[in-house]
């Protein structure tokens, strides 16, 4: 099993980085991955004022607060479809989410600097996968500005669920 969730954790890594292939950088100056404090989250716009701010991306204490809820398995699925575009076509893909996460709790990513403006209501942002026993692993992901707050991009999470072999009616078949 743990051969399964390493690959699996390299997979993702390699499937994030090829989304963004075009928007890559060096990584090996990057920060350390930031922890999340209450402090940190009442000054992230904890009341989600950063997030339905469309004028400029949300801090990533905010954006990690946003994924903490939608792999939250005691926050109710109506509440997790504003997280993920496209993701009222399939709410129910949220348990698979949270299943994803749970089965696999030696991979760790988090949301990390910096968060990049990529045009209007499109930005990017940093993910920092770590497995047990392996460097971290940076790739980027994006987010947009729909329906009135900052979501994580349908492209971003079809592809996470792809690699769990998880299909869902939010994301387009390959073609």
């Amino acid at each position: 099993m743990k051969y399964r969730k390493f690959l699996g954790a390299t997979m993702i890594a390699a499937a994030l980085m090829t989304t963004v292939a075009a928007c890559g950088g060096d990584d090996a100056d990057a920060p350390p991955a930031p922890t999340l404090t209450s402090s940190d989250t009442a000054s992230a716009g904890g009341d989600g004022s950063e997030l339905t701010n469309g004028s400029k991306p949300p801090s990533i204490a905010a954006l990690n607060e946003m994924v903490s809820q939608a792999v939250d398995p005691d926050v109710p699925r109506a509440e997790k479809i504003q997280f993920v575009e496209g993701s009222e076509k399939d709410p129910a893909i949220f348990d698979q989410l949270v299943k994803a996460r749970a089965e696999n709790s030696d991979v760790d990513w988090v949301l990390v600097n910096p968060v990049i403006s990529a045009g209007p209501n499109k930005a990017r942002v940093k993910v920092r996968i770590e497995t047990a026993g392996n460097p971290p692993t940076n790739a980027e992901s994006t987010i947009v500005f729909d329906d009135g707050r900052w979501k994580l991009s349908n492209e971003t999470v079809c592809n996470l669920l792809g690699l769990y072999q998880v299909q869902s009616a939010m994301c387009s078949p390959a073609s």
